[in-house]
């Protein structure tokens, strides 16, 4: 019997260790230190890598204009502005107060005042800081790269014009320092917003797990109604408009709206850090909303695959799968909004597109 008793004594006590283990689990503090220090941080330095491996490439056409040099250059501008489409969700807290994100990707491009510029022979960096958002950064590297769609027209207006190369150049270099700016708000060699955010015992609206989930339903909502429903006619307009997508000329917008998805898929879901699934099933006990999420978020990014044609194309050309898009991302807002919001005790304080 006494044998039987101590028995009994140590499972209740292995069972009690168990039991404390998963109630000291802080998910809201451990989300934004794993997020941080696995994907955000990485990322970010990679930007900057990539940013001055463009860099490179630039120089090089200036010397020397040929095809295989400005293919080398669209090859990597895409991958920083594919890259960059995965930190979007980012934009939060210091970072979003900065006002970094406008200045870096503010689309539709404003290509008439780069044009004049460099018709005018304007060609100073005091002419490029002149500049708004829109006609330079993001937007207005992406309009000298890909201006046409065959590569033979776009290098012969450089071969015509050095003033144009010089304006490239010029340009690049803004949106270099403005990517080292971006970089400093979170190294600890600048504003060190990372271990502001990873160490901020702020609470309900202003907690880092607060302001990360809102990032996170900021990028479905901006893809949802700036990058497919506006162009598309499908938020408080029936009118389509194909030149207000995002990288209009370099025709990759569907790829950011599928990095946009991607980067929440791996918040909620990455094994690589403590994910906002495990918190979830942490509450529900189950993995219901999980896989609904999951589902939705799989759903999206096939019917993103299933567009063959450039989004500016698609919003005329392919209207039933950029419906099914739209309503595919509606679909998952609602879930992140109130299924998600009501079981982890969430504020969301708005989007980008309120207002709009």
């Amino acid at each position: 019997m006494k044998k039987l008793i101590l028995f009994f004594s140590c499972n209740l006590i292995l069972m009690s260790c168990s039991n404390e283990t998963s109630i000291i689990t802080d998910y809201k503090s451990e989300i934004p230190i794993t997020v941080t220090d696995k994907i955000i941080i990485p990322r970010v330095n990679s930007l900057s890598d990539k940013t001055n491996e463009l860099g490179v490439l630039i120089e090089k056409f200036s010397t020397e204009t040929n095809t295989n040099n400005l293919t080398a250059m669209q090859t990597k501008l895409n991958e920083v502005s594919e890259l960059y489409a995965m930190l979007y969700l980012f934009n939060i807290g210091d970072i979003k107060g900065s006002f970094i994100n406008r200045r870096i990707n503010f689309w539709p491009v404003f290509n008439t005042a780069i044009e004049k510029n460099i018709a005018d022979g304007n060609i100073t960096k005091n002419t490029i800081s002149k500049l708004g958002s829109a006609g330079k950064n993001l937007p207005g590297l992406n309009y000298l790269l890909f201006k046409y769609p065959n590569n033979n027209t776009l290098l012969a207006e450089y071969t015509l014009n050095g003033n144009r190369a010089k304006f490239l150049s010029l340009m690049f270099n803004e949106f270099k320092e403005l990517v080292g700016v971006f970089q400093k708000l979170w190294l600890p060699n600048g504003n060190n917003y990372a271990t502001k955010f990873k160490t901020s015992t702020n609470k309900g609206l202003n907690s880092s797990f607060n302001l990360l989930y809102n990032g996170l339903y900021n990028v479905v909502d901006n893809c949802k109604v700036t990058k497919i429903g506006k162009p598309a006619g499908l938020e408080k307009s029936t009118h389509t408009n194909s030149k207000i997508v995002e990288s209009f000329y370099a025709q990759n917008s569907l790829q950011l709206i599928y990095n946009n998805i991607i980067s929440v898929e791996e918040i909620f879901f990455s094994d690589d850090i403590t994910s906002i699934s495990e918190y979830i099933k942490s509450v529900t006990k189950n993995d219901a909303l999980n896989d609904q999420i999951k589902s939705k978020i799989t759903a999206i990014k096939k019917l993103i695959l299933a567009i063959k044609i450039p989004l500016k194309d698609a919003v005329n050309s392919d209207k039933a799968n950029i419906k099914k898009l739209h309503d595919n991302l509606q679909e998952l807002i609602i879930l992140m909004h109130n299924d998600v919001r009501s079981i982890l005790s969430l504020i969301i304080t708005g989007t980008d597109n309120d207002g709009d």
